[in-house]
């Protein structure tokens, strides 16, 4: 990216995380594609809404409302990568664009019931030119601790499901 273009559109801020979970990833895919309950897992988000008629595949849409260190913004989302139980890739349409992306990798599965890798990647893009840039770069640790958290109950909510 050109200087220019940094300093008039901003610059992306990219947070990846892994974490590994207590259940193969038939059980964590199912959780992370449960629309409407996304929420019991990604806990700065509610109010989700499937808006498109298909609910699996690329072409899905959704939105929700997502609040995080006091601003608050409903994000429309559309499935751009489907390819069940290794990755689900979606774009964010909302007023922070991007894309966001989970990569499931089966773990230990000869030992019942297996465990998965998952790697987490968003790549965000802020609104406002180079005043969201810096607004996203100085919340960048509040968005990695948000999603690690998120990852943290997803484990809870694999395990229960396992159990």
């Amino acid at each position: 990216m050109s200087v220019l273009a940094s300093v008039t559109k901003g610059w992306p801020v990219t947070i990846e995380l892994a974490e590994t979970m207590p259940g193969p990833p038939e059980v964590v895919w199912r959780l992370i594609t449960d629309w409407e309950n996304q929420g019991d897992w990604q806990l700065e988000a509610r109010d989700f809404v499937v808006k498109s008629a298909a609910r699996e595949g690329v072409g899905v849409t959704a939105e929700a409302t997502v609040s995080i260190g006091g601003i608050t913004t409903r994000d429309e989302v559309v499935v751009v990568a489907w390819e069940k139980n290794e990755l689900l890739a979606i774009e964010h349409k909302g007023w922070v664009a991007g894309r966001g992306e989970l990569h499931l990798t089966p773990i230990d599965s000869s030992t019942p019931p297996g465990r998965t890798h998952v790697f987490w990647v968003e790549t965000l893009y802020p609104p406002l030119g180079i005043a969201g840039a810096v607004g996203l770069t100085a919340f960048k640790p509040l968005l990695r601790r948000t999603f690690k958290r998120d990852l943290r109950v997803l484990q809870g909510l694999v395990r229960a499901a396992t159990s």
